[in-house]
């Protein structure tokens, strides 16, 4: 897919009866309709990126109250949504299952009140419009292969010269599989449909190698902590990791681009306001403010963030290297995500 303007979890509750009580507080709030919201996001710094760009100048337009909850749980959604008690009202969602849901158990988005023109269109569907853009990196440690640095893609599979453990991200839709391929020499637009096997064949040999991370935390605290030689590693992460000192630089050579969209579960008591809110986000103050708290990429290419150092040693724009970059099929994803992930846990464990 080309755009031309880019710039669980086991937690989840499974008794019906108790949903309410397994949201927390947060999750209580969002049934409250009103002049609230309760927003679900990934919890931390991120979703204080968000309160802070997003929220705080909307609650000051209109007195909009909000309650953070997170991180995002895919099955929670689907069981609220399934038992009609739905208390959330605004997701941060991959843009993968935002295909995959769209109907059953997020809203369809009224753009009437959403302007779908100020997004690529390739970026919107009915259910959700992006919130930014982030790629996952192909990082190596400059402390072990400083002398000789890997070049490109496929030296992430080779052992030989480049020896060590590597970690990968827990999501498998923000771009494991698109990377095997294109390091095994497939042509970027010719990706999709993604060759599962073809993409499992090529990670065989280093499948012992590889830390398959079950949070994104799991990857920074591998990076500060020196533990693996090679990472794909999401921006933001990335840029707070080497904030804190771990030693590792970029491979500008197939990088991945995906992006989070801001949806509305089914159901949500307060999907107008939703709806005012996610249209808010598309400020260009709104998006630069994020951009520059979270380390993310915004959504409108005319929007140029006020980045610190780091973020622009990291940037791809900043740094030349636009033509790294290769952009992922949430479409694809969200026909295909569930035979996909089940083809490859079978394979993580066989």
């Amino acid at each position: 897919m080309a755009l031309k303007n880019l710039a669980v979890t086991a937690a989840s509750c499974l008794v019906i009866v108790s949903l309410a009580a397994c949201g927390g507080q947060g999750a209580a709030s969002g049934t409250s309709g009103g002049n609230s919201l309760t927003f679900v996001s990934s919890g931390g710094a991120f979703q204080d990126a968000q309160k802070k760009a997003w929220q705080e100048p909307f609650t000051a337009s209109n007195g909009t109250k909000f309650t953070n909850d997170g991180p995002v749980d895919e099955p929670k959604l689907k069981a609220m949504v399934d038992a009609k008690r739905v208390t959330w009202d605004v997701m941060d969602l991959s843009a993968g299952p935002t295909e995959q849901y769209c109907g059953k158990y997020l809203e369809n988005l009224d753009f009437s009140v959403i302007d779908k023109s100020l997004y690529p269109a390739e970026t919107v569907n009915d259910c959700g419009v992006p919130a930014y853009y982030y790629s996952q990196m192909f990082l190596y440690n400059t402390e072990k292969f400083g002398s000789k640095p890997p070049t490109k893609a496929s030296d992430f599979f080779d052992l030989v010269n480049y020896p060590g453990q590597r970690i990968v991200p827990p999501e498998l839709s923000v771009g494991l599989l698109e990377f095997a391929l294109l390091a095994d020499g497939v042509p970027a637009d010719k990706l999709y449909p993604l060759d599962v096997d073809r993409a499992l064949k090529k990670l065989d040999p280093i499948k012992s190698h590889i830390t398959f991370a079950t949070t994104y935390g799991q990857i920074q605290q591998a990076l500060v902590g020196k533990q693996v030689d090679m990472a794909l590693s999401l921006t933001a992460r990335t840029i707070l990791s080497v904030r804190e000192g771990a030693p590792y630089d970029v491979v500008w050579d197939k990088t991945i681009v995906n992006w989070d969209t801001l949806s509305i579960p089914k159901g949500s008591a307060n999907k107008d306001l939703a709806m005012k809110f996610i249209a808010s986000t598309a400020a260009k103050d709104r998006q630069a403010e994020f951009a520059k708290l979270a380390s993310n990429i915004p959504v409108s290419s005319d929007v140029k963030p006020d980045y610190d150092d780091v973020q622009k040693r990291l940037d791809p724009f900043a740094t030349g290297h636009k033509d790294s970059l290769v952009y992922a099929n949430p479409k694809w994803w969200g026909e295909n995500l569930d035979t996909v992930t089940a083809k490859f846990t079978a394979w993580k464990v066989g």
